[in-house]
């Protein structure tokens, strides 16, 4: 069966599930797109263009109930986010950025709200006008308004942050200073295919758990960072750092998952099915599944 997943950049539990051919063992194809934002993610999801997406929970947030689409988290697919925030040269300090136009993936979900907290920490409010936001899709596009001029800060993922700096850009202030406990990313499905597909949804769960434990065994570390890198032509650098983002299993990291719900909570942004955690993850999958 072919499972179309859908991702801000490849996974390394899928890359090694596929290279290492655990889907293929059992009757799996895993076709990856890379999104140029989340609300192309998400929607793709909830209208069934994907099967399966890894993504911020809080897009699991944002998402479910919209447009129609009951998603629900599944499980964890990364140890934790690298969100790092860059500002172009001639911004100096935190008070250079009031009046100026930031860039986010969307206004109202995920990092944009990690960015929103970061700059509350240091004096500046959305809600004071002392800033804006632009909602340009994911880093790659981030990065780009960022370089033109068009925005003058935000959140730059690997390998994204590198290209900043070869463009002068400036590394200020990372998410772990304000919500260090920020979850990373999940696995997410919508409740109709995965009721519609269990058997081939706990197949898939079971080779990214069998991926992660391989990829996490010391005796296979050599093994593993030559796979990363002849499968994504990746240098030493960012081979040690995608391995290192593998999670420590793919079981949800509950508590974790409870940080970007106050969050948004927080500034009066509650999800639309409300803000009982349990309305959006599932764990009887990947339960079945290990």
């Amino acid at each position: 069966m072919l499972i179309r997943f859908i991702t801000f950049g490849e996974n390394p539990a899928i890359v090694i599930g596929r290279e290492r051919g655990l889907f293929a063992a059992r009757g799996l194809e895993v076709e990856t797109t890379v999104t140029r934002s989340s609300t192309e993610q998400m929607r793709g999801l909830g209208v069934g263009t994907y099967e399966v997406a890894s993504t911020a929970f809080d897009n699991v947030l944002a998402w479910s109930g919209r447009e129609g689409a009951d998603i629900h988290a599944v499980a964890q697919a990364s140890q934790r986010m690298s969100l790092p925030v860059y500002v172009r040269p001639e911004i100096h300090d935190w008070d250079d950025l009031r009046g100026r136009l930031l860039a986010v993936d969307a206004v109202d979900t995920a990092y944009a709200l990690v960015l929103r907290r970061i700059l509350q920490a240091h004096g500046l409010d959305l809600n004071r006008d002392d800033y804006r936001l632009d909602g340009v899709g994911a880093t790659g596009p981030r990065f780009e308004s960022m370089e033109s001029g068009k925005t003058f800060a935000g959140i730059l993922n690997p390998p994204w942050d590198k290209k900043a700096e070869e463009a002068g850009m400036r590394r200020i202030a990372d998410y772990r200073e304000v919500l260090p406990d920020y979850p990373g990313g999940v696995f997410a499905v919508t409740t109709q295919w995965a009721g519609a597909h269990r058997a081939e949804l706990v197949d898939f769960l079971k080779c990214l758990a069998e991926a992660v434990d391989w990829g996490n065994d010391p005796a296979n570390r050599a093994a593993a960072l030559q796979l990363l890198r002849d499968a994504q032509g990746l240098d030493d650098e960012r081979a040690v750092k995608e391995l290192a983002s593998l999670p420590a299993t793919t079981e949800l990291n509950l508590p974790g998952l409870q940080v970007p719900l106050d969050l948004r909570v927080s500034f009066d942004m509650a999800p639309g099915k409300g803000t009982d955690l349990t309305a959006y993850y599932d764990l009887q999958y990947h339960f079945e599944a290990t």
